[in-house]
C-alpha cells in the first residue's frame, strides 16, 4: 500500500517496518500531549486494523472521513506521513509533515492477494544469504 502526500507516493509497510529506534522514539515524543500518551508502534498497527475492518464489507467504499472522527485514528494518520516522510530521507517534524490539506492525503492500494499489515515484520528475507551445507 502507498500512502499519497501531495504529489508524492511513499511505501507505507516499508516506512513502518524501516522504522528506526530514533524515529519511534521521536514519533512518541512528538505526538505525546495532555492525556495522550504519544503514538508508538503497536498504536499504528491497531490504527491499521481499524481503518482495514472500517472498510463496508459489501465491497462498497468506505467514507474516510469516518475513520478520521477518532482522534487516535487521526493521529495514527499524522503517525504515518511522518513515518514515510522520514523513511524517504525528508528532515521533518510530525507537525511539518502534516502541514497538508486533508484532500492531498490518501492511499494506493497495490494488487495483492490479501491485504498486508504495514506493522509486521519481514521474514521472507536471510540476512545470511544463501548458504549450501557441504555434502556429507
Amino acid at each position: 500500500m502507498k500512502l499519497i502526500v501531495g504529489d508524492k507516493k511513499y511505501p507505507l509497510q516499508e516506512a513502518i517496518q524501516g522504522a528506526t529506534l530514533n524515529n519511534l522514539y521521536a514519533l512518541k515524543m512528538q505526538t505525546k500531549g495532555p492525556g495522550t500518551p504519544g503514538i508508538g508502534i503497536k498504536s499504528l498497527r491497531d490504527a491499521f486494523q481499524r481503518m482495514q475492518d472500517s472498510a463496508p464489507k459489501d465491497g462498497t467504499p468506505a467514507d474516510p472521513l469516518d475513520f478520521l472522527e477518532d482522534a487516535e485514528n487521526l493521529l495514527a494518520l499524522q503517525a504515518m506521513v511522518w513515518l514515510c516522510k522520514r523513511h524517504a530521507g525528508e528532515a521533518v517534524t510530525v507537525a511539518d509533515a502534516n502541514d497538508f490539506p486533508l484532500s492531498k492525503i490518501g492511499f494506493e492500494s497495490e494488487e495483492t492477494d490479501e491485504a498486508e499489515d504495514p506493522t509486521q515484520a519481514r521474514t521472507d528475507t536471510d540476512p545470511g544469504g544463501d548458504v549450501e551445507a557441504p555434502a556429507s
